[in-house]
């Protein structure tokens, strides 16, 4: 059962009509601060604890702790009924700056040359500012250690040079994490777990959107590395100071864009980093995000999604079988039957027709079961018709020893072999519909084109 402390006090418990808030909601999302907006009455008993920025307010799920946040925002109409906008934990980096450094060196004067090393600085920098309520022991820091060596800071909010500096270069999310008194930031790659729930169509999957961006295609780069290095006297270039890939440039003309490399000095290494890169540029990115609901609501022994958890999702009529991540998770805490969940997965395809095929393929593979049992149905088919031939045969053979008398027996028999004579063509008309079908499934899955 959901409840709702502020400042340790209670503020929401649906077993006290004087406790219950009006539509409590919470918001999770990936890289992001989170919310809880709620309604309150004037004649609620703690009204008056709830201090904007001072406050925590904290959500729990039995005992589990949900989420942790502060208020910002209040209004009350003509009624007195008041509602309140709170933020979650991580929107207290945007209460610390980051002033400009010396040269690669921290605060405390210790070299910065790694990005991990970075990522402590720059915590520690905001721990310095704030008040203890708002500080953050470091946790994991799970990223691939990069060095850097021009790293400094404009006076950016912590927040915002968190986002620039990491979460947009670096693959990974901040998580704040809670053990028993110590709040935690995280950086990592795996934000959950893997769910032992399934979404599934026809089950617990309630909407599904598909969108083909191509805002950030391109066909040419030019890599720079440090102090200017260019590729241009790279081995097995060609002396120009780019790359391009044909296909993409027959597809989609040619469209440039400069990437930065500040970390190399060599125009080989330039050179091969920014081939890797070009394969990104050149692919349309394919989101794909759905909508589901908990099945744990329903059944507690079904396992809970919760945000950034890995959940399988089926979908045989979008052509879906795969991983994908929760990248958003909302708790209606009146009414759990209204909790959402939000997955989301970007694929990489060099045209909208690689898309369609691919989605085609998969239609067509979940497809091939039931074919497998008409052919199967169709073989036996044909064995009964065989037998059934034998049969007639020798009936017939009896029959015309036994003379006249069975003429009109003889007549039936031989509507029954007429019809079994059609059955047998119609099941090798179905034969050969199959045997189509498998060839136009073989031709997809090697990425041709049918005729048909």
């Amino acid at each position: 059962m959901y409840r709702i402390e502020c400042d340790g006090k209670t503020l929401h418990d649906m077993r006290d009509e004087k406790y219950m808030l009006l539509s409590p909601k919470v918001s999770l999302e990936l890289n992001k601060t989170g919310n809880l907006d709620f309604g309150i009455l004037s004649t609620h008993p703690e009204i008056g604890s709830i201090r904007k920025l001072h406050s925590r307010i904290s959500v729990y799920d039995d005992e589990e702790l949900l989420y942790v946040g502060r208020p910002t925002t209040d209004e009350a109409d003509f009624y007195n009924y008041g509602q309140v906008s709170c933020e979650g934990g991580l929107a207290f980096l945007l209460d610390s700056i980051q002033r400009p450094k010396e040269r690669g060196r921290a605060y405390n004067f210790e070299p910065i040359s790694t990005n991990i090393e970075v990522f402590r600085a720059v915590i520690n920098e905001h721990n310095i500012q704030v008040e203890a309520s708002k500080k953050f022991e470091i946790g994991i820091i799970d990223i691939e250690s990069a060095s850097v060596e021009n790293f400094d800071a404009n006076y950016e909010k912590t927040w915002d040079l968190l986002v620039s500096k990491f979460t947009t270069v670096y693959e990974g999310y901040l998580r704040v994490r809670y053990e028993g008194n110590v709040r935690y930031i995280d950086y990592v790659k795996q934000f959950g777990k893997e769910s032992g729930q399934e979404i599934r169509f026809g089950e617990n999957l309630l909407d599904l959107k598909r969108y083909i961006k191509a805002d950030n295609i391109a066909t040419a780069i030019i890599p720079l590395g440090k102090s200017n290095v260019t590729i241009k006297n790279a081995n097995g270039h060609n002396g120009s100071d780019y790359i391009y890939d044909s296909k993409a440039v027959g597809l989609y003309g040619w469209i440039y864009q400069k990437i930065d490399f500040s970390e190399v000095n060599d125009p080989d290494t330039l050179y091969e980093k920014a081939k890797e890169y070009l394969k990104k540029c050149i692919n349309l990115a394919v989101t794909i995000e759905l909508t589901a609901i908990d099945l744990h609501l329903i059944d507690i022994d079904i396992d809970c999604i919760k945000l950034g958890d890995t959940v399988r999702v089926v979908s045989p009529l979008h052509g879906l079988d795969r991983n994908m991540m929760v990248s958003k998770r909302e708790y209606n805490l009146s009414n759990p039957s209204a909790d959402k969940i939000t997955l989301g997965d970007t694929l990489s395809f060099l045209t909208e027709k690689q898309v369609g095929l691919q989605r085609e393929i998969a239609q067509q593979r979940n497809a091939t079961a039931s074919q497998e049992e008409i052919r199967e149905n169709v073989g036996n088919l044909n064995n009964k018709v065989d037998a059934a031939h034998t049969g007639i045969s020798m009936m017939g053979g009896k029959v015309e020893q036994l003379g006249t008398d069975f003429s009109s027996i003889t007549v039936e028999l031989q509507e029954v072999k007429n019809s079994i004579a059609n059955l047998t063509q119609t099941g090798t008309k179905m034969n050969q519909s199959i045997s189509e079908i498998l060839v136009r499934l073989e031709t997809l899955e090697e990425g041709g084109e049918t005729n048909a």
